[in-house]
């Protein structure tokens, strides 16, 4: 029996009156030719292996005569089209340039905004709190900052096992800075974990690999930083700290 598609967080809408700064462009330097280039193949491989799917499913939709058969299939076809549409507003974002318009914005309203954005199933496993001492307001693009944190968490939970929990805990640190931690269970298995955040790096189908990389423009776009803080399952998992 196939599996009915995802339900998709919403995603930003592009404003056509924003301004176009393309110094804050992710593709804006020489060095992310290779990028471009390694974008080049990936795109290939997996939108090929989805339109390929697509195809072959709408030619047994065609020939088979059970309604019940037809449906099942249909939804199969919507779940590929709708992993073509994810990859591509992906790519969409990351490469836009991205110019940040902060306003005074409540961080619970923002946080609460985010995990709002999961679906069911993600919601009951994410927990989050402020703590009492980090500010009740921040300066920030609560579009943006929305964005960032939504690929923290996507990227915890698809990460981790399906029963786990993620946390995602606000606190200000020693230099007044405002932290977004967001945790999982486990630790990354790699040589280098950092590789993490080089765009198109990914160990899922499904995926660019651009989740991580658009989290950390987010965060220099506001004068902050994204930083793998954890990697040891002693020390409670994996943590990925957005500072501003």
């Amino acid at each position: 029996m196939p599996a009915s598609p995802p339900a998709s967080a919403p995603r930003p809408v592009d404003d056509p009156s924003e301004p176009s700064d393309i110094s804050a462009s992710p593709f804006s330097e020489a060095e992310d030719r290779d990028a471009l280039q390694q974008l080049a193949a990936l795109l290939s491989h997996r939108l090929g292996s989805l339109t390929s799917t697509i195809s072959g499913y709408a030619d047994l939709l065609v020939d088979t005569p059970s309604i019940q058969e037809q449906r099942e299939i249909a939804m199969n076809v919507l779940e590929a089209s709708m992993q073509i549409d994810d990859l591509l507003a992906d790519l969409k974002y990351y490469s836009r340039p991205l110019t940040p318009v902060p306003r005074t914005v409540a961080v619970r309203t923002v946080v609460r905004d985010t995990v709002d954005l999961l679906d069911r199933a993600d919601r009951e496993r994410v927990y989050w709190a402020v703590d009492e001492a980090a500010p009740r307001e921040i300066e920030a693009d609560p579009r943006l900052l929305r964005q960032a944190l939504l690929s923290l968490l996507h990227n915890a939970l698809e990460a981790s096992d399906s029963s786990s929990i993620v946390r995602l805990n606000v606190e200000a640190n020693a230099s007044d800075a405002l932290s977004f931690d967001v945790w999982n269970e486990g630790e990354i298995e790699l040589p280098d974990p950092q590789e993490v955040f080089r765009p198109f790096f990914t160990t899922r189908a499904q995926r660019l690999g651009l989740g991580l990389p658009i989290a950390s423009h987010i965060a220099e776009q506001h004068g902050g930083t994204l930083h793998l803080t954890s990697n040891s399952a002693a020390d409670g998992g994996t943590c990925f700290s957005f500072r501003m």
